[in-house]
């Protein structure tokens, strides 16, 4: 076995994580860029009408077990196992394991789009029981559904690939294969949609069409690593036995999330006219930073911290979370405070236009504000979770994860009378909170290096550029504030881009000034580039 600190120096080493990191990073970047350009697309087409909600609800029917099937449960369970066979049995073994799991997901996950298509209705009914008071919103909703139930299966087969692919240690490919979705619906919005009818129908033709590429994107390389599907049902094999029961108590937790998004989706539904809109429209703009830093950390880590746990190397992988961590809050807290503090002209430059007014902006400001609260929980939460998995410690994630599903379902009901819609956003960053310290405790048992005073005043130390960047960013919104009823793009487009230049100046000069090792990472992989 080898030493712990070979292992550190193989696994832990700054640069090859920010490098490894840089390259999910810009992959997701892109699909970010292009899933804000979509959202603008959408709400310029549709802003935050009954038909843009009705897309949103039905969305939600095949994402409801996306996280099960396609970027959770099962993927995150395959990733050790298919980790642990590489290196005990070699590629040919790995990749016999994987043509099991992909006929195992055909089979069932088939059956749940099959059934999924025939009660539509029904879920629809329990999803967005307030869309019956508006007459031809509710078989809209079921229709667009309907259309979209097959991007499950899609969105499965394609996680799994990416998983293949991130064991094997290529992150490039995986990481721009999420940008064939959105550019499937930005161009629906041009080719499909003006020819269907409703014109959102084109949307939900767009998913299908942007899942399928998402695929594909990633055949060549996989078929390059050896890969050839070959379809294999003896569904009692071990290996395939030890993935579902990693992979049930995750089944069961991310359920209860599931549950989380049914009772935010159903309270909204019931509110103010385009709540539903203005919710979804703040978390994709929540999930361009979450996306780009936390879950580009989050799957680079996993693979190597499956390696450390495969080999016993604890210090090594508390090496690796602290640094997986430090990390991920040296890139999300300034994002955090940007989103706080400058987000209604960010907002307009994004969304304001055509069917989407000022007020639709203000309304998606205010929900966002809220949201924005947790970014750090959240983003603290998809790079912790990963070093349980790779222990094959599921079950207290998923005890966390229905703790804080319970608290939020009860701040949902209680916060909604007094802030209307963005009450569901408040409860989920408080919920999300409570999520990450209870997981940061427990890891810390695992790993007790994390819970010393050290590690905690040097985690601490991170926020120190970010409460300047805060006090600069409230200074010149108050001097220069920014006018959405009378302003244009063009001026939006400045005023939102001076902020961010001036942010990230003054952010890396602080960071600079205090010698913080995040910095000097990205800096020299930056110069290894050049």
């Amino acid at each position: 076995m080898p030493r712990p600190e070979m292992s550190m120096e193989n696994e832990v080493d700054h640069p090859r994580l920010a490098r490894s990191t840089f390259k999910v990073s810009l992959g997701t970047f892109a699909s970010r860029v292009l899933g804000m350009l979509r959202m603008s697309v959408m709400s310029g087409l549709f802003g935050a009408s009954d038909a843009n909600d009705a897309f949103v609800a039905a969305f939600k029917i095949p994402n409801l077990l996306r996280d099960m099937f396609a970027e959770g449960a099962l993927s995150a369970s395959f990733i050790p196992v298919f980790a642990t066979k590489l290196k005990e049995a070699g590629r040919s073994e790995a990749l016999q394991t994987a043509n099991l799991m992909m006929s195992f997901l055909l089979v069932v996950v088939g059956f749940f789009v099959i059934v999924g298509i025939i009660v539509a209705p029904s879920i629809v009914s329990a999803l967005a029981p307030g869309f019956d008071e508006i007459p031809g919103k509710f078989d809209l909703t079921v229709k667009l559904g309907r259309v979209m139930m097959p991007f499950l299966l899609v969105i499965s087969i394609a996680a799994l690939f990416m998983g293949m692919l991130n064991a094997l240690g290529k992150f490039g490919t995986p990481a721009f294969a999420p940008v064939m979705l959105n550019l499937g619906m930005i161009a629906a919005g041009f080719v499909i949609c003006p020819f269907v009818d409703p014109p959102i129908l084109g949307m939900s033709i767009g998913v299908l069409l942007g899942g399928l590429g998402q695929c594909l994107i990633q055949l060549p390389q996989l078929l390059k690593s050896g890969f050839r599907f070959r379809p294999n049902w003896n569904f009692r094999n071990s290996d395939l036995a030890l993935i579902v029961k990693l992979s049930a108590p995750m089944v069961i937790g991310l359920a209860g999330t599931q549950v989380n998004v049914f009772v935010i989706t159903n309270l909204a539904s019931q509110l103010s006219e385009g709540a539903v809109s203005y919710l979804d429209y703040s978390f994709r703009l929540l999930h361009l930073p979450l996306g780009l830093f936390s879950v580009a950390i989050a799957t680079v880590s996993l693979p190597s911290a499956s390696r450390l746990a495969a080999g016993k190397d604890f210090e090594g992988m508390a090496a690796l979370y602290l640094k997986t961590l430090r990390l991920g809050l040296f890139l999300v807290l300034p994002a955090e405070v940007l989103l706080l503090l400058a987000g209604k002209p960010i907002v307009a430059l994004l969304y304001q236009h055509h069917e989407f007014s000022s007020s639709d902006t203000i309304s998606t400001v205010s929900a966002l504000l809220y949201y924005s609260i947790g970014l750090v929980a959240y983003s603290s939460v998809r790079i912790t979770v990963p070093m349980f998995y790779a222990m094959k410690e599921t079950r207290l994630p998923v005890i966390v994860s229905l703790v804080s599903v319970v608290v939020n379902i009860i701040l949902c009901f209680s916060l909604t009378d007094i802030l209307d819609f963005r009450g569901l956003s408040l409860a989920v960053s408080c919920s999300g909170w409570l999520n990450f310290v209870l997981l940061f405790l427990l890891l810390s048992r695992r790993l007790p290096v994390l819970s010393n005073r050290r590690t905690l005043i040097a985690l601490g130390k991170i926020a120190i550029p970010s409460i300047v960047v805060s006090a600069v960013v409230i200074l010149a919104q108050t001097v220069y504030p920014c006018d959405i009823e009378n302003g244009t793009k063009a001026l939006w487009l400045l005023y939102t881009f001076g902020l961010l230049g001036l942010s990230a100046v003054l952010y890396l000069g602080v960071a600079k000034l205090m010698s913080m090792p995040e910095l000097d990472s990205l800096l020299g992989l930056v110069r290894k580039r050049r």
